[in-house]
């Protein structure tokens, strides 16, 4: 998408870290891009992608210009 920013990164969190998440204790997970920048995404942005597993996945961020979030989309 024209005017965007796309972050792909590969994310594993087991079932037991995200626990953390689901009980407030983890507001943002802080992943490193495929091109080596470290981005911080809201955390309740990735609960769609939860399994019994936990999540795991490579996947593209979307942000504007101003790095407002828009979506996040599994890639695989």
């Amino acid at each position: 998408m024209y005017g965007y920013k796309h972050y792909r990164f590969s994310l594993s969190i087991d079932r037991d870290t995200l626990l953390s998440v689901y009980q407030g204790a983890v507001k943002r997970i802080r992943v490193r891009t495929d091109e080596g920048m470290v981005v911080d995404i809201d955390a309740n942005h990735l609960k769609e992608f939860t399994s019994a597993d936990g999540i795991h996945g490579i996947f593209e961020l979307l942000t504007t210009q101003e790095n407002k979030f828009v979506k996040i989309q599994r890639l695989n």
